[in-house]
């Protein structure tokens, strides 16, 4: 009898710790307020800029500013004032694709956004 017991005892031991024990997983770029995600200029940035804003008529460095092409955009958005790295939230290209005004054909998806977010945040690096 007094082994059922401490084979009970032990066994909701085992549980009840094993309950009480999770892991708070937070994935990068999932909370604009969260740690920023690592964001490569030329790896993530360039092909979203081109995908979606250097089309002919739009940022192809002809017709409007900033220049988003792969060899001008970097250039294109520090010289033009489209980057605010003190207060992220409040650059011109953030807002722009935030709001959902740039591109005009349609919003970036929101892990795009949010890699411009962190971009920024990260310092906006020539990476």
């Amino acid at each position: 009898m007094k082994s059922k017991i401490i084979m009970l005892l032990a066994a909701v031991a085992v549980i009840t710790g094993l309950s009480g024990c999770y892991k708070d997983i937070i994935s990068p770029g999932q909370d604009p307020n969260g740690p920023p995600q690592q964001v490569s200029f030329s790896g993530d940035l360039v092909p979203i800029f081109t995908a979606n804003c250097a089309l002919s008529g739009c940022h192809d460095g002809t017709a409007h500013n900033p220049n988003l092409t792969a060899s001008g955009a970097y250039n294109g958005i520090m010289s033009g004032g489209y980057v605010n790295t003190l207060i992220p939230t409040s650059s011109i290209l953030y807002s722009e694709v935030k709001s959902g005004s740039m591109p005009p054909a349609g919003a970036l998806k929101a892990t795009d956004t949010q890699k411009i977010l962190d971009w920024i945040r990260n310092g906006a690096p020539n990476n």
